[in-house]
This record gives structure tokens, C-alpha cells and sequence, in this order.
């Protein structure tokens, strides 16, 4: 019998890992569409997030009955005990708001640990799951700003509980519009995206939904991945005043310096992402305020990092203009990621359910071995020099 090495793909690029219909991403074309339904379309004036809440969960465009059901079940979903609220608020004291959050999102699980039993509720606990994460980042932003705990009010929809609850302030209708049109953005990115693939590989062990929901935090909560949103801004503040940009940043990619927000595995164009994130800068961003100057650094930067490798197939991804839209609407930037989670927790829940429907077999891919041929020569510790 002959074997053979099987073929070692780095990052397991181009290696497919499940088959999914909640998201498509077209690298070449620079498309990424829910159920069929382009970014660009499902990221209107008139879309809430509750709208693709129904959307990747039915696969289909929801009616104004199914709309209004779901703000009505999270809204019922999103309460937290005392305990977990003070968990979230203490862990905030202590560590980076995105680490708070995984370790309040863990404690959101039940007593017991065995969900096999209760996979047909995979739909009801991830909803739950995406309620609760919101209500979460607002305790977390509470804590963090050094606020009380004032938690969610009667009738708010999501994006407004969140708003509110981060901010201390009740959003105008256009910051609201803006915050949806975020969240639907950083819903879902396929089942190859780093945390969503976490998600699927943890929800194949058999775990308890909030394992799968911490664990696809811990992966969203790395530079290269979420926290990319956040290097960003902080790059553009380092830089001072616009007219002073286009130099340093020359000065940085000739010294091969990464820029975060730029390039991406999959797209070899522009993130669709950061086009839609573009439009809302134009409608959101004062003229003459800071975040006006750092979003001019922003454009300087696409400008001369587009110059320098676009060639290469390099870009800007979601994550160049987004903070500076976040700031625009009063978020500190250490929430940027957190915000993230609670709208791709979307994702990984639909993730899951779908990765119970396809029998949910455990990951368990093969390594390649470059280690000493065995077996070794074993020496006692009496025999060692």
C-alpha cells in the first residue's frame, strides 16, 4: 500500500470548510451578498437589522409582520440576570472591553452542558445570543465610560438600545440609520472568515451555544481580523493634521509597514464593504470636526497605499473608513470591536444552526509532520549530558 503527504495549504487558503447559503463573498468581483441579496441593496435608508436578522434565518426578504416579530423577540430576549450584568461591568475594570466581552458572553451559558439534546433550539438560543450581545456591549460601554447601569428600554429596537446604552445619548434618526446600516455590514462574512470558521469548528465539538459565542469573540478580538477597525483610527491620530499624512505614510510603506484597514485575503479589489461605509461617511461626518481631519487621512492613505500596492491585488477592506464612522457617531473607539461581535453574532449563530443541519461532523483536518523521525533513541536522565 503506497501513501501520500497530503498537500499543505497555509491558513488553510483556497481549502473549503463547509458548504453554507447565508453569505457569498466574490473576491475577484469585489461582491458580498446575503441569501442573494447584494450588500449594497440590504444596506438602504429603509433596512433595520432586525430585517436581516429574518433574513439570513428564513432566507428570505421578510414582510413588515415578520419584521416587527422579530424586534419583538429580542426585545424579549435581551434581559440579563443582576450577575451577569455585574460580571460584565467588573470584567470592564480590569480588562480590554472586547476581553470583558467574551468572558460575559461565556457566562450567558446555562448550568447544565450538553446541547445535543436541544439542537432544535438552536434558532430560539442564537437569538437570544444576538439580543443579549447587544445588551451586553452597552453594560460594557457603561462600565467603561464610568457610567451607572441604565439598561434597555421599553420599545427600543437594537441599534437603538445600543446607541443609547454606549453613548448616554438617545440617537437622531440619523446616527440610527448609520448604526443599522454598521451592524448589517459586519453581520456575516462567509464561513471562511476566522471567527465564523472558530464558531463552526467549536460548534462541532457539540458545545454549548455561549461556548461557540465566546469563542468566535477570542477570534474576532485579534489586529488581523476585528480589531484591525481599531488600529486604524489610532494610526489617523497619530498622524496630527492631514496635509502632514501623505509623507508619513510614504515614509511607513517604504518601510513595509502593514496598514491596518488595507488588503484583504479574499478581495484583490476594493472591500464592497468600504464603499457602502464610504456613502455613510459623506452623510454622517461634519465638516470641520476631528473625525472630518481623520477621515482626510483616511482618503490619504487609500490614495497613497492604492498607489503604492494596488498592483499586488491590496485595497481598502471594511475596516479603513469604519472607525472613523463609528467615531462620528459618539462610539469611543475601545468599542469599535465589541460592536462588531454583537452584529457578526448573527453570523455565528446561523453558522451554527447550519452547521447542526449538515449532521455537524467534528473538524478535524490532518498536519503535516516535519518533527525527528521516530522512533528516537530514548537516553535516561541519568545518560544526559
Amino acid at each position: 500500500m503506497t501513501t501520500s503527504t497530503p498537500s499543505f495549504s497555509p491558513g488553510l487558503e483556497g481549502v473549503p470548510i463547509a458548504e453554507s447559503a447565508l453569505s457569498l463573498v466574490e473576491g475577484q468581483a469585489g461582491r458580498l451578498s446575503y441569501r442573494g441579496y447584494s450588500i449594497e441593496e440590504i444596506t438602504r435608508p429603509e433596512n433595520t437589522f432586525e430585517e436581516i436578522v429574518a433574513l439570513l434565518y428564513d432566507g428570505e426578504l421578510p414582510s413588515a409582520a415578520r419584521i416587527a416579530e422579530v424586534e419583538k423577540d429580542l426585545q424579549s430576549k435581551r434581559g440579563l440576570t443582576a450577575d451577569q450584568i455585574e460580571l460584565a461591568r467588573l470584567a470592564t475594570k480590569v480588562t480590554h472591553p472586547m476581553f470583558a466581552l467574551q468572558a460575559a458572553a461565556a457566562s450567558l451559558g446555562p448550568k447544565t452542558n450538553d446541547f445535543e439534546p436541544h439542537v432544535a433550539t438552536a434558532q430560539e438560543r442564537g437569538m437570544a445570543a444576538i439580543a443579549r450581545m447587544g445588551h451586553l456591549v452597552g453594560v460594557i460601554a457603561q462600565a467603561y465610560a464610568g457610567r451607572p447601569y441604565e439598561g434597555p428600554q421599553p420599545g427600543e429596537t437594537h441599534s437603538e438600545m445600543m446607541i443609547r446604552m454606549i453613548t448616554g445619548q438617545k440617537p437622531s434618526e440619523l446616527h440610527l440609520r448609520v448604526m443599522n446600516a454598521l451592524m448589517i455590514l459586519q453581520a456575516d462574512h462567509s464561513a471562511g472568515n476566522a471567527s465564523t470558521f472558530t464558531s463552526r469548528v467549536v460548534t462541532s465539538t457539540k458545545s454549548e451555544p455561549e461556548a461557540v459565542l465566546s469563542s468566535a469573540i477570542g477570534a474576532l478580538s485579534g489586529p488581523a481580523h476585528g480589531g484591525a477597525n481599531e488600529a486604524s483610527l489610532r494610526l489617523f491620530e497619530s498622524m496630527g493634521a492631514p496635509e502632514g499624512a501623505k509623507p508619513k505614510i510614504e515614509r511607513m510603506l517604504a518601510d513595509h509597514y502593514k496598514i491596518p484597514g488595507f488588503g484583504h485575503r479574499v478581495y484583490h479589489v476594493k472591500d464592497p464593504r468600504s464603499k457602502v461605509i464610504q456613502t455613510l461617511a459623506a452623510e454622517v461626518i461634519e465638516p470641520g470636526s476631528r473625525v472630518s481631519e481623520l477621515y482626510q487621512i483616511s482618503l490619504t492613505v487609500e490614495e497613497v497605499a492604492t498607489a503604492r500596492l494596488g498592483d499586488r491585488g491590496l485595497f481598502p477592506n471594511v475596516d479603513l473608513f469604519s472607525g472613523c464612522v463609528f467615531a462620528a457617531i459618539g462610539i469611543p473607539t475601545d468599542l469599535f470591536t465589541p460592536i462588531f461581535a454583537a452584529s457578526r453574532t448573527l453570523g455565528w449563530m446561523a453558522n451554527m444552526k447550519e452547521q447542526w443541519e449538515s449532521g455537524n461532523r467534528i473538524f478535524r483536518p490532518a498536519q503535516i509532520y516535519a518533527g525527528p523521525t521516530p522512533p528516537r533513541d530514548y537516553i535516561p536522565r541519568s545518560a544526559r549530558a
